[in-house]
């Protein structure tokens, strides 16, 4: 399972800064109207990658990554940004929001100072494929960040992309060309990492810390109820005995007590066994010999149709065609 990522008010101030509105968005994307509206409000992968390919679309723009990350400003800012525009410098700025940034959804940021400059890397929990722009975007938005809480043309020695994109504007903004490689990183100077922050409010971060820390204790929280569902469901699957009213009792809970525990993470019981299937499909494909009507009852399926069927709602494609991707 990958949390749900984020979603609040401060879309809303970025779309409008981007001359979008939110029902257009949330239309194309087929998410609900209110959404943006809704306390604390979070989508699971596949809906999130529908809004960003849904905002893509809408954007027109031949780098739509530089276009979101500089329209993200302190109005659209959630209490982790707040945060990390509150620190002293962008050292500990980096180091609230590695902290924090689980609570925004499925995203790693690791930081690490040595001789040659301050690294911050980021990437996705697991194998979530985020799309290259998407991931452009969370670097852009990390140097406007140190450019607006030091009021200073900071540029980061390197960037570094898994899939960097040509787009010209990406060099203008960094003022270095975006650079393939292993990870998706910054790197900025010793001497711009501690830049005092002007953004910096001591009062201010003591309000967000013990509401942000507590936020974290949930999530924790909330993770390992999934885990223990994802054992469960790991037992009960063979069986086919996969309904939430056969695995509940498992778990020492009622149904409508586990949809509720669910539910107020984010997720629910057909997501986290949709999610459970989908990556133990891809996997007995890419590393296993099993048929698909195998991998059909191994999944607690009793029909192999109905697993092709699922398996192309998940993915956009067949099991087999998978399969044969895997081995060029």
């Amino acid at each position: 399972m990958t949390r749900p990522f984020a979603v609040d008010l401060g879309w809303a101030a970025v779309l409008d800064r981007l001359d979008l509105t939110a029902a257009d968005l949330l239309r194309a994307a087929e998410l609900p109207a209110d959404l943006f509206t809704r306390e604390r409000p979070r989508l699971e992968a596949p809906a999130f990658l529908r809004l960003w390919h849904a905002l893509e679309r809408l954007l027109d723009d031949p780098a739509p990554g530089l276009a979101v990350g500089r329209a993200i400003e302190t109005d659209a800012f959630s209490p982790p940004l707040f945060a990390a525009f509150s620190s002293p410098n962008l050292i500990v700025a980096l180091e609230r929001l590695a902290l924090f940034k689980p609570l925004l959804g499925p995203l790693r940021l690791e930081v690490a100072e040595g001789p040659a400059g301050l690294d911050v890397t980021y990437s996705p929990e697991g194998a979530l494929p985020l799309p290259a722009e998407f991931l452009a975007s969370e670097l852009v938005f990390l140097v406007s960040l140190a450019r607006m809480a030091t009021r200073s043309e900071i540029r980061p020695l390197q960037v570094e992309m898994i899939a960097p994109p040509a787009t010209p504007g990406y060099r203008d903004f960094f003022g270095t060309a975006p650079r393939h490689g292993p990870a998706n990183r910054l790197r900025f100077s010793q001497s711009d990492a501690r830049r005092p922050f002007l953004s910096v409010n001591a009062a201010l971060y003591a309000v967000f810390e013990p509401e942000l820390r507590l936020r974290l204790e949930e999530a924790g929280a909330a993770r390992s109820l999934t885990d223990r569902l994802h054992a469960a469901l790991m037992e009960a699957l063979p069986s086919g005995r996969t309904r939430i009213a056969d695995v509940a009792p498992r778990l020492g809970l009622s149904p409508r007590s586990l949809q509720r525990k669910l539910g107020q993470t984010g997720t629910s019981f057909a997501a986290e066994l949709a999610d459970l299937r989908s990556r133990l499909a891809a996997d007995y494909l890419r590393n296993t010999a099993h048929s698909s009507a195998e991998i059909s009852y191994l999944l607690g399926y009793s029909d192999p149709n109905s697993f092709i069927r699922a398996f192309h709602d998940w993915t956009g494609t067949t099991p087999e065609a998978l399969r044969r991707a895997a081995r060029q």
